[in-house]
């Protein structure tokens, strides 16, 4: 393993690891290290591990650890699956709505690939109820909470990503059961170690609460 050092982090982030977290870990850069600004790149799952593999990216968020990828995987903090429904909705008088119970209405489904990995890890949360009918494909929370408000259907993502955007007319629940947490992992080449990147993921691993 080679050491790197940079005066600058290019970091890539892929669906579904943008939160609350993420900006409070990017303040606590710009404070505690102001020397060494990071760059953020939005792109997709793919893009992002070809990069990291390349070494277009010293690192990458990602809710997924990307097995098989000859790549370094840090977790750093744990979110759920969660259900985003029409205030209306029945599905609001449960505390954390039953996968049978959430499977009787037309999902929202995230366009795949574009929203890898979190439109896998959905799939998988329901693949013991057969094919689920499916209203609209999006490829944003902001378009998924329109169609929610609107009564198309209910939709199923990252709970701390739905419920910062505060969109009138959508209820959040959780997803009950135990097999739905949603890790976000930092992403390294397994090849060469980064000092600010190991810093950074400190700081990340510090805001699991």
């Amino acid at each position: 393993m080679r050491a790197r050092t940079d005066p600058s982090l290019s970091i890539s982030v892929s669906f579904g690891a943008i939160s609350p977290r993420l900006s409070r870990l990017m303040a606590c850069q710009r404070a505690e290290e102001p020397q060494t600004p990071i760059h953020l790149h939005e792109v997709g799952l793919a893009e992002q591990l070809r990069g990291l593999q390349d070494g277009r990216y010293h690192g990458g968020l990602a809710v997924t650890s990307a097995p098989g990828c000859d790549l370094r995987a840090r977790p750093l903090w744990r979110d759920e699956l969660a259900v985003a429904m029409p205030t209306q909705s029945p599905l609001q008088a449960f505390d954390a709505v039953p996968l049978e119970e959430a499977a009787r209405y037309p999902l929202i489904h995230w366009q795949s690939p574009a929203c890898e990995p979190v439109s896998a890890l959905v799939d998988a949360a329901f693949k013991t109820h057969g094919p689920r009918p499916t209203s609209a494909c999006v490829q944003s929370y902001e378009l998924m909470a329109v169609l929610v408000a609107a009564g198309y259907g209910i939709g199923v993502g990252v709970r701390s990503r739905i419920a910062w955007l505060r969109a009138p007319n959508i209820a959040v629940r959780p997803l009950a059961g135990d097999s739905h947490a949603v890790t976000t992992y930092l992403l390294q080449p397994s090849s060469e170690t980064v000092a600010a990147v190991d810093r950074l993921a400190r700081r990340g691993q510090a805001m699991r609460t």
